[in-house]
Parts: C-alpha cells; structure tokens; sequence
C-alpha cells in the first residue's frame, strides 16, 4: 500500500514540474506576460470584408427623363434596366379604370400589366385575360385560359406583346397565343409543369421559365421550339416571379435553386454557370436559395440577387463575380446611370454604385409605413428623377433620388400587386384586388 502511495505522489510531481504554470512556479521558466485585449474563439469568430459597410463617394448620375408610348414586357425590356419616366402626374390620387378578378385564398396576381397601341392587358386573380381600351374606356374581350375544373391560380402566370399578339404564361402549364384585338387563339402549346413568370421576348424568340426551371425557347411566331435547357429542381421554393434576361447574343437564366447561367441565344449553349449556394452549404441545408428578383444587363454588368442574402455583379461575358454585398431581396433592383436601388430585406431601401456595390445612401422604412414581416415593398420605378415606391401598409411613397429622403406619402385603395407602369406619361398600378388604377 506504501509503494503505491509513493508512486502516485511522485507521478503528481513529474505532472506539476512540465506543467507551464509549475515551471513558472518554480522558477525554471520566465513568467509569461498576458497580452492584453479581448480573448476570441478562433473557431468561432470569422471576420468577412463584405460585412463592413463599403461607401461610394460617387455623384449619382441619372439618365435623361423619357416618355414611353408602349409597355410590352414587364420592365419594357429584355434586359430589365429601368428608365427615367417623365410624367404629368403629381402622384395624389387613385381613379379606377378597370376592374378584374380580386386575390382569394387559392389565387394570386403576380405580373404587371402590358400597353400596346393604348389598350392595356391584364391577367387578374382568375386567370382572366382581359383588354380594355384606354381611348374608349371599355372591356373589349375578355378570355379566361384555367382549365376546366381548375381553382387553383396561385402558381403565377404573365403576358407579354409581341406583333398582333399577347402570348401568355398560364399557371396550367401551358403557353397560349391569342390575337390582340379579338381575343382568337392564334397557338397553344403544353409544357411541362406550371410557368412562375410573365415571358420574355427579344426578336421573335419566346423565352418561358417553368416552375420545375426548365426554360422554353420558341419561335413566338408559331410557338415552334427552338430549343431548351435543363435546371436542377428544387423543392425549397418561394414561388414568385422571376424571368429571365437578354441582352444582345446572352440569355441571364436564374433558377430557384440559387445557380444561374449565361446561354448562347441562338442554340441554348452554356457560355458560364455560377450559384449564390457554395457546394458545402447546399448539402446541408434546407434554407431558401430563390432567385424571385430578375437579372439586370447593363452593358457587361449583370446585376442578380437572392433571397438567401446575397447580390452579386457578374461580368456578363466571363461570368467572373465583380463585387458581392450582403443584401437580400425578392424584388427586381432598379438600375439607372450609375446606381442600383433596392430594397434591402423589406427593411431598408437602398442606392449603391453600380461599379462597386459602395451605398450612397440607406433609407430605413419606418413601422409606421409597414411591418417587415407582413408587407412587401415591390420593386422601385422612377418618375420625373424621383423614386416612387408602392407596398407596405397600402402605401405609396415619392422618394429624393440624391438624398435617400422621403418627400412624399400617400395611402392606396389597396395593396399593389405589382409596380406601377408609365406610359404616355401617365402611371398606373395593378391592385390585388383586380383594380387596375391611375395614379394621378
């Protein structure tokens, strides 16, 4: 029993003697001296230069003010840049126009309208098409596209003009080509599951984004297909409303499982891919990757965010990433001049230099304008150099471009389901309650 005793006091003295704090003890070692400050886990703590608040010293340059006498395609452009609307309006009141089919429990409105040769077109909550002349102030036809036996219409769905025609994205999984002054059938073909955004035209080519990301590239004279291409399904989707972009021979295709690709127009040919989700992350997570927002093409640039937090400035020809910021959103950024503004998380609306990502300035939405979590802000547009933004708590607000204040706050009849068009210098706004009003 004694030699144990003994063995185990001269272990605990071997232990005490190589010990740091023994040797210091007992002077066969120099005391350390603490550095000071604070005391960080390293496997925990992660310093990320994109989450420092980069500033842009950049004057904010806008575009010439223009008056547009048609709206074809949602943003009236392929490429979905925004223009600087001039208009007589002084944005003060609502006067109904038309009404169609109001949001219920099983439908949605999810696309702007389109104005061609003053009748304007709209898909309201039924999956009614209807045309109503503007000069004469009445419905001329009105076509419901749903299938028999069919209620639910909160898939999505658009139009767009192209000729003679309005061509339709139905929430059936069917693309359909109607006359424009009659309403006639001209083509109708089936696709393979339902289509989440209004088309995309550029020359004669339909581009059509399915739910299950399958893109549709037809001839929109006939509705021939000219070729398609293949996404990776996701499951873990938000279903809004995004569409793709085209600028000259490049097609910018975002899918709802966070990866996008630049394709060759002519013959679908994979030019770049890139993703918001890194390898490690998508095989461990289930968190929502959407692109819901569409892609922008300025010259090189293509602009593109997620709802996971992410917006990216890609070089449109390399696909090479030029800046990234932590901002996340499911609307369309306005891209004019030198900016890009966006709302940031429905909490704050911000103007950042196009070249950088650097903020000029950041506006935080107040309560009292609309509660985060339960109204969206929808995209921006600008009017006479200002930035009119609808949503929130019924809400219509005139912004300052340069300074990031507001000057304006006005109440709406009802929530807007999609951004106002300008046309012929006068705004109007689709209501999800099927009205379609001008703001005057």
């Amino acid at each position: 029993m004694t030699k144990i005793v003994n063995l185990c006091s001269l272990s605990l003295i071997i232990l005490l003697l190589v010990s740091c704090g023994a040797r210091e003890y007992l002077g066969f070692e120099k005391k350390k001296i603490r550095l000071e400050g604070k005391r960080v886990s390293i496997l925990n703590e992660k310093v990320d230069s994109n989450d420092i608040e980069k500033k842009s010293s950049t004057a904010i340059i806008l575009e010439d003010v223009i008056s547009l006498s048609d709206w074809p395609q949602s943003y009236n452009s392929p490429s979905h840049l925004s223009f600087n609307h001039i208009s007589e309006s002084n944005l003060e009141s609502f006067k109904n126009i038309v009404s169609g089919a109001g949001e219920g429990k099983k439908s949605k409105i999810l696309s702007q309208p389109v104005i061609y040769d003053d009748l304007i077109f709209f898909l309201d909550a039924k999956s009614n098409v209807i045309a109503f002349s503007l000069k004469d102030n009445k419905i001329i036809w009105k076509k419901n596209i749903s299938l028999k036996n069919e209620n639910n219409h909160d898939i999505g769905g658009g139009i767009v003009i192209y000729k003679s025609s309005i061509i339709i994205n139905s929430p059936y999984g069917q693309i359909i080509s109607l006359e424009m002054y009659t309403g006639e059938i001209k083509w109708e073909i089936d696709v393979d599951s339902s289509i989440r955004s209004a088309p995309t035209i550029f020359d004669n080519k339909l581009l059509s984004l399915t739910s299950s990301n399958k893109l549709y590239v037809l001839n929109a004279d006939d509705g021939d297909l000219l070729w398609q291409h293949q996404g990776i399904f996701n499951n873990t989707t938000l279903i809004d409303s995004p569409k793709v972009a085209v600028d000259e021979n490049i097609i910018i295709v975002p899918y709802s499982n966070g990866e996008f690709f630049a394709l060759n127009l002519n013959n679908g040919k994979e030019i770049w891919r890139n993703s918001f989700i890194d390898l490690e992350i998508k095989e461990t997570t289930n968190a929502f990757s959407d692109i819901d927002a569409f892609p922008i093409i300025k010259k090189d640039i293509v602009i593109i965010t997620s709802a996971n937090g992410k917006l990216f400035a890609i070089n449109k020809k390399t696909g090479s990433k030029l800046w990234e910021r932590d901002i996340s959103s499911t609307q369309t950024p306005l891209v004019n001049g030198n900016n890009i503004f966006i709302v940031n998380r429905n909490k704050e609306i911000m103007c950042l230099n196009i070249l950088d990502g650097g903020y000029k300035w950041i506006l935080s939405i107040d309560d009292a304008l609309s509660d985060n979590k339960k109204y969206i802000w929808l995209s921006p547009v600008l009017i006479n150099s200002q930035l009119l933004l609808v949503g929130g708590k019924k809400k219509l607000i005139v912004i300052d471009t340069y300074t990031g204040k507001i000057k304006k706050v006005k109440d709406l009849p009802n929530l807007p389901a999609s951004s106002p068009i300008i046309v012929k210098k006068i705004p109007y706004l689709l209501l999800r309650n099927g009205d379609i009003v001008k703001i005057e």
